[in-house]
């Protein structure tokens, strides 16, 4: 798509001084194909000294010189299903040495314990809990423990079905983790959610660190109960935080995915957070969120080029 706009330019001017190039931020509109108008007024209104295309996934505005005028303008005449991003110039991918991610709706589209709940005669009460969980409305482990219990004796095949049937990984993941392992990122996904699915969608993406919790089965039925940890915001931030210190990982060097309120304190201590699809609680703390964007637009918004 042609636009009449400025040519790609260098961040900042060459004779600008060290702290006005720090502060100098670049403008990402997420979009595989916006309307040239709307990308025309957005770039004018915000001073953008350029304009690059990213791949399939939208442009940005380079050295945007009004970048308060951003919430503003993108709404003007906006295309549907966009995402944008304020990111500084500085920003490169090497600022950051880790990947971590969330699982359920967030690297996949699905909810599994609600993908198993679905075959309940009333899956209602599970999903009401889970909701409530996400948004931070009671605490993660009692919705947890609840809806586990909720599902015991029902038959390990199940789980296996809904793997090999149901669980969408969201678009763009597979790119993401391809760019990562580029930049020497371990790759690790964090989850309160449970082996039977985390194993086979690690295995799928190439991730070899794998925090989670296991469902207990007795006779190939589920016993209602689960062992391991990894459940509420803390216990899942410290377990990443005990994996960051082997690998010699600082927190601020880790860029981390999540959607619901057991994402929360992770993504506080991370360098880089990115709520995916985020729940209020998330979107409010987040340093960016997506909402329509496939995920390997996590890597522009990590400085990646």
């Amino acid at each position: 798509m042609a636009t009449a706009l400025p040519p790609p330019s260098s961040a900042a001017r060459p004779g600008a001084k060290p702290a006005e190039r720090a502060n100098v931020q670049h403008l990402l509109l997420f979009h595989e194909d916006p309307p040239t108008p709307w990308l025309k007024t957005v770039a004018t209104e915000c001073g953008a000294q350029g304009v690059e295309r990213i791949g399939n996934l939208g442009f940005r505005l380079v050295g945007v010189r009004r970048p308060e005028r951003a919430a503003e303008v993108v709404l003007i005449d906006a295309p549907e299903a966009y995402d944008w991003a304020l990111v500084p110039a500085a920003r490169k991918v090497t600022d950051f040495a880790m990947l971590v991610c969330d699982m359920d709706a967030t690297l996949i589209e699905n909810e599994c314990v609600d993908e198993l709940a679905a075959l309940l005669p009333d899956p209602a009460p599970v999903l009401a809990l889970t909701r409530a969980a996400m948004e931070g409305q009671i605490p993660v482990e009692d919705s947890l423990r609840r809806r586990i219990d909720a599902l015991g004796g029902m038959p390990e095949r199940a789980i296996r079905g809904i793997v090999a049937q149901r669980i969408v990984v969201r678009p763009g993941v597979e790119r993401l983790m391809r760019l990562a392992r580029t930049a020497g990122w371990p790759i690790v996904l964090a989850t309160g959610g449970f082996a039977q699915f985390a194993e086979p969608i690690a295995d799928r993406l190439g991730i070899k660190e794998l925090l989670c919790n296991r469902l207990d089965i007795a006779d190939e039925r589920l016993k209602g109960t689960f062992s391991g940890s990894i459940v509420d915001g803390p216990s899942k931030a410290l377990a990443v935080a005990n994996v960051a210190k082997r690998l010699g990982t600082k927190m601020r060097q880790i860029v981390a995915l999540g959607d619901g309120a057991n994402d929360a304190v992770l993504l506080r201590n991370a360098g880089l957070s990115v709520g995916i699809r985020p729940k209020p609680v998330i979107a409010d703390l987040a340093t960016h969120s997506l909402n329509h964007a496939p995920l390997d637009a996590v890597w522009y918004l990590a400085g990646g080029e």
